[in-house]
């Protein structure tokens, strides 16, 4: 892109035009106009374009630390996850009838664009997470209206399984987790991990997170556990959990699980964290 002069070389000549015509104001003034002009039409696109590549780069790490499977996206994005992800899990879309092809979409302006409406009968309504202009969607290749009852159907079972959760004395939860419990907002592979280690450990709940902006629609896919027996985590104390977690096989098998402390506890967590897009049907199958 041609940006004309620098700023400081533009100045410099309009300085010296002055000095050798002081009496044409006129002529001087239109050609610093026409210097502004070129700098200032190409200056302003710039906060844009770099906004762009910004959101860009936050959606890959996204879908690099959070989804499971096939990532549907356009050449910039799949360019950024090539180095973060297996190349067999990208397929660069080309055309709407590559989409169900995938698992996810990243759907950038320009994909929007390229695909219109013609992604909505495919994808969820809710997407899994929203970074700028850019959504992250999933891919529903049953359609959109099935998918719709069977998220229904999911959220009733996540209800009442929080609900018989919260029954269990071994396991105890903040206010606002105890009502993401009971409102159905956990993802069904949390709920099954918790009701197992609540059959040998007492467990206190810190928080839930990782949902999307409905969470009864797109549920919470990470916990965080404050307390395991009335102490504590600490790696020793819950190398157990992490050894039965890690065994699982690949659909409750969480992507991460360890000891971590947030900045805003005052002790350290046990984080367990599941992958991106959340199934349906687990509690039921």
């Amino acid at each position: 892109m041609l940006f004309g002069l620098p700023p400081a070389r533009q100045l410099r000549a309009a300085g010296g035009l002055a000095l050798a015509a002081a009496g044409l104001l006129v002529a001087g003034a239109f050609v610093n106009s026409r210097a502004v002009q070129q700098v200032a039409a190409p200056t302003e696109q710039l906060p844009q374009v770099d906004a762009a590549a910004k959101d860009r780069e936050r959606a890959a790490d996204w879908v690099a630390r959070q989804v499971a499977g096939i990532v549907g996206c356009d050449a910039p994005v799949c360019a950024l996850l090539a180095g973060q992800i297996e190349p067999s899990r990208l397929l660069p879309l080309r055309g709407q009838e590559e989409v169900l092809n995938a698992d996810v979409v990243v759907v950038t302006p320009a994909l929007g664009e390229l695909f219109g409406p013609g992604l909505e009968p495919v994808t969820a309504e809710e997407p899994l997470a929203t970074v700028g202009s850019i959504r992250i969607v999933q891919v529903t290749p049953q359609g959109a209206g099935t998918f719709a009852k069977a998220l229904e159907r999911d959220k009733r079972d996540r209800r009442d399984a929080g609900r018989e959760l919260l029954a269990n004395p071994r396991l105890a939860a903040t206010p606002q987790a105890t009502r993401q419990l009971a409102g159905g907002e956990v993802d069904a592979r949390i709920l099954v991990s918790l009701a197992a280690l609540a059959a040998s450990h007492k467990l206190y709940i810190r928080e839930f997170e990782d949902g999307g902006r409905d969470p009864r629609e797109v549920p919470y896919r990470t916990v965080e556990i404050s307390s395991v027996d009335g102490a504590e985590p600490t790696s020793a104390s819950v190398s157990g959990i992490i050894r039965f977690l890690e065994a699982q096989e690949s659909r409750f098998h969480p992507i991460e699980v360890n000891i971590a402390r947030p900045v805003d506890a005052v002790s350290t967590i046990l984080r367990i964290r599941y992958t991106a897009p959340s199934p349906t049907g687990s509690l039921s199958s």
